[in-house]
């Protein structure tokens, strides 16, 4: 079967900003949690000519993401404040929605009102209960699948488990 992409992706490394084709994997769109790290002017040269745009740098993302009054109004709503500052680092879904536009229905990015689920880091499996953890594991009374949703664990110490 054919890994599904999105024509603009062949693309995607003339255009100079992030556009709802970057969040396309396997022919779906996927939300993802960003994180702003600032904002500027930049220049946008569209079907309108030069137009100077308010942008923005995710941390995630090597480019940058044309932001709109609408987005604004998201980030306004979600953090309770009209100062952007109160944007910076903090964690903000991205993701695709339909919206009208002269062209007719496009695909924009958004950001979400709702609270981003950052997940939290699960504390590291020690070296020494390497053993214990392997032995739990052959008498049954755990899995490495339980074992990963409880202790984040080296390649090294995976191997180590899986060996007889």
């Amino acid at each position: 079967m054919s890994e599904h992409k999105h024509w603009r992706s062949l693309f995607a490394r003339d255009e100079k900003f992030l556009g709802s084709w970057n969040l396309e994997k396997d022919g779906k769109y996927e939300q993802v949690v960003v994180h702003i790290e600032k904002f500027y002017q930049d220049t946008l040269i569209g079907s309108m000519g030069k137009e100077s745009k308010v942008v923005c740098k995710l941390k995630e993302f090597d480019k940058s993401m044309v932001v709109n009054r609408t987005n604004f109004k998201r980030l306004q709503q979600k953090f309770g404040s009209f100062d952007m500052n109160d944007y910076l680092s903090k964690p903000v879904i991205l993701n695709v929605e339909k919206v009208k536009s002269p062209e007719g229905m496009v695909d924009a990015l958004r950001f979400s009102t709702r609270p981003a689920e950052v997940k939290k880091s699960l504390p590291a499996l020690k070296d020494e209960d390497v053993a214990k953890v392997k032995e739990k594991i052959a008498n049954g009374e755990l899995t490495l699948e339980k074992l990963k949703t409880m202790r984040t664990i080296t390649k090294e110490q995976e191997d180590e488990i899986k060996s007889k």
